[in-house]
């Protein structure tokens, strides 16, 4: 199914004309994570014809009305589970986030109760070594997997500040301390991760050191909050490891002297986004918790809130009940009368698409062991003249090619390998290390990666201690330009994803175009006789691609 269409849009120009009215409600409609009552539905279904009207970013399970916990809303049983997943993704028509709460211990929606597999609390896990700890996430995420859940509000990264903490630290969802957050928040994304399924870190900027439940009411962390509940933010920003982020309802006057954190400019976009570092998608905690409900009307929290930054707003329809047309016909208006600049709903909509982008992802490891790192290390010393400590790579350009094998488990085979297949004696002369991608899109637009894009791989001569590589299965012979239109889609969105999380890439080109780069510092290589002529991917992909990511502003060599 294709979810984006080729040609895009110029992200975050200021002055860009609004689209038609159904236009701009999807895209308000693709920053919408809504709850719905019912455990199965039918295309008579509001929440259904919702999604479809609007295009909705997303739903929020429960196994609960939280106005009376004896009731079920979503979840009773897998079985029932896995019919209400698939129903509601086959009614959207574009990428929809199917998600819940499921940190373990007493924050689960999938209890042993309903037949599920009982997971421990972040505190009791974080008492086990990190082999058992990975295998009890490593079973939670396959469970969500297998019921059709692929967005988990999880894992908790608050630290365990204060004793008295009711909402965090006394439901024994904190790790602990900076460390412990740090080693088993990871493990815990890590195997969501190779499930594809996204995680999102909360509750930003820190909710360990409150006395109070943001649920009820407003929480003044002024007095207890400290700059170490940020430290776990800055680690998985840095380590470029986060699919999203939870805003908290927690207000600090250090912060922002008016507004809560998810209300507030000064926490999401100068600290968040300017001081660290962050790129991707930032959701907001439920909107209609009384923390915020209590003392802002709807119009004040969904204005203020896209304002701060937040790209995706929570309503779990949990403490009280919105109608995402009210909600999508409240932010309109408010774009149509300038309260909220058209340019943040595009550049919201850009960072969901490339979440999307990551989660399609499939990940089908080369071979790679220390051999591979030591051969790397080999052909680094040959002909770029200096040892290397490690093979990690700080990306600069993103270089596109064609197999010219037309097969994609035989091109695969052929990349696996670490050192380099016999019968290419002019490449094999050069260095044993195979040659290889981070990333390989099938004739389909599947895109499998290969290796992570952070690791040199060989695959254009004088480029790879800088350059992610972009396989296409085409170019029977080497010869002919058949790449096809969905693979024209999955390099764009393939590229707008990247570009987002390495920001310092400059170029981008076609494997035939690299010798142009040998006047650039990028160029390394010292054996002046080492060149090969290349055709790939062809001219009119290149122009393709270009045309639809011309305002990422990337460099033609």
């Amino acid at each position: 199914m294709r979810f984006l269409p080729l040609l895009f849009l110029i992200f975050f120009t200021l002055n860009a004309a609004l689209p038609d009215e159904e236009s701009l409600k999807k895209e308000i409609g693709h920053m919408l994570i809504v709850g719905f009552e019912g455990a199965l539905v039918d295309a008579n279904s509001s929440i259904v014809q919702d999604i479809q009207s609007y295009e909705l970013g997303g739903v929020i399970l429960f196994d609960r009305l939280y106005r009376d916990k004896t009731q079920s809303k979503n979840i009773t049983s897998p079985q029932q589970l896995q019919t209400l997943t698939k129903t509601l993704k086959s009614y959207a028509k574009k990428p929809l986030l199917i998600s819940i709460d499921q940190e373990g211990g007493k924050v689960a929606r999938l209890k042993p109760a309903y037949g599920f597999t009982q997971v421990p609390s972040a505190k009791r896990v974080a008492e086990l070594p990190e082999e058992e700890a990975r295998a009890i996430y490593k079973t939670q995420a396959k469970m969500l997997k297998e019921n059709g859940i692929n967005c988990d509000f999880a894992p908790i990264v608050d630290l365990a500040v204060e004793p008295k903490n009711t909402v965090i630290v006394g439901l024994e969802r904190s790790y602990g301390d900076g460390a412990a957050v740090n080693k088993y928040a990871a493990i815990f994304m890590q195997e969501l991760a190779r499930q594809n399924i996204i995680s999102v870190l909360k509750h930003f900027p820190g909710h360990g050191s409150s006395l109070g439940d943001s649920h009820a009411g407003f929480v003044d962390v002024s007095a207890s909050w400290s700059v170490q509940e940020l430290a776990p933010y800055k680690h998985f920003i840095q380590t470029n490891e986060v699919d999203m982020i939870m805003s908290a309802h927690v207000f600090n006057s250090h912060l922002d002297a008016n507004y809560p954190a998810t209300l507030s400019y000064n926490t999401n976009t100068k600290l968040l986004r300017e001081e660290l570092g962050y790129r991707g998608v930032l959701v907001s905690d439920d909107m209609q918790m009384g923390a915020i409900a209590k003392h802002y009307s709807l119009d004040e929290r969904v204005v203020l809130a896209i304002n701060s930054g937040v790209d995706m707003l929570l309503f779990g329809n949990q403490i009280e009940a919105h109608e995402p047309q009210k909600i999508i016909q409240t932010i309109y208006e408010s774009v149509l009368s300038g309260k909220i600049p058209y340019a943040r709903i595009q550049e919201a909509n850009a960072r969901i698409a490339n979440l999307h982008t990551k989660n399609t992802i499939i990940q089908k490891p080369v071979n790679f062991s220390q051999k591979r790192i030591d051969l790397s290390k080999e052909y680094i010393q040959t002909h770029y003249g200096f040892e290397a400590k490690n093979i990690d790579i700080q990306p600069k350009s993103i270089v596109l090619h064609w197999t010219s094998i037309m097969d994609f488990e035989l091109c695969f085979e052929r990349l696996k390998a670490e050192e380099i297949v016999q019968g290419r004696k002019y490449i094999q002369n050069a260095g044993a290390l195979n040659v290889s991608a981070h990333f390989l899109v099938d004739r389909d637009g599947t895109i499998y990666q290969l290796m992570p894009e952070n690791l040199m791989a060989r695959h254009t001569i004088g480029l790879n201690y800088s350059a992610i590589g972009i396989e296409n299965i085409g170019g029977e012979e080497n010869k002919a330009e058949d790449l096809t239109q969905e693979q024209a889609e999955a390099n764009i969105r393939l590229i707008r994803y990247l570009k987002q999380k390495y920001p310092a890439i400059e170029y981008l080109l076609g494997h035939y175009e690299y010798l142009k780069m040998q006047n650039t510092p990028l160029w390394l290589e010292k054996d002046a006789d080492y060149r090969t002529a290349k055709v790939d991917p062809g001219l009119r992909f290149m122009v393709k691609v270009r045309e639809n990511i011309a305002d990422l502003g990337l460099k033609t060599p």
